[in-house]
């Protein structure tokens, strides 16, 4: 026969284990949490990484879609695509074949909406791209970019 009226200790083990899995829970999301921003973070940074290379590829197309024009047009070309900005340009080739040369700076925001609230990624880049006068494909060049 019992005589007490204490808490039984099948419900004294349940509290405990409850206890003890709540605590579990919030170490488990005090740690996680930071870190799974941080990796969302990294993720559009790469994304923005990305887009700075396609949109110089971008410029790049619209400038050789006519590489014979004059430095005023391929200056104009590569200023048309959102995000560049055209640094220099060049004609210093020999003669007998005029290369202009270009130096382009390329920057992309990107934000994206998260569980952590808005993120937003900036990134830039500079290339140089030297235009034949013919048809023949030019390579762009990643440079570091004046300050």
């Amino acid at each position: 026969m019992r005589h007490g009226g204490g808490i039984s200790v099948r419900l004294r083990r349940g509290l405990a284990v409850a206890l003890l899995t709540i605590v579990l829970a919030g170490i488990g999301a005090a740690v996680g949490l930071p870190l799974l921003r941080e990796r969302s973070q990294q993720r559009l940074e790469q994304r923005a990484e990305r887009e700075v290379t396609a949109t110089a590829q971008l410029a790049r197309a619209r400038v050789l879609a006519d590489p014979a024009a004059g430095e005023p047009t391929l200056r104009q070309a590569a200023d048309a695509v959102d995000g560049v900005e055209v640094l220099t340009v060049d004609s210093g080739g020999p003669r007998s074949e005029p290369t202009v040369r270009l130096v382009l700076r390329v920057r992309v925001s990107k934000t994206a909406a998260s569980v952590f609230g808005w993120q937003r990624a900036d990134s830039a880049a500079c290339f140089a791209l030297a235009v034949p006068p013919d048809a023949d494909p030019a390579a762009l060049e990643r440079l570091s970019c004046p300050d």
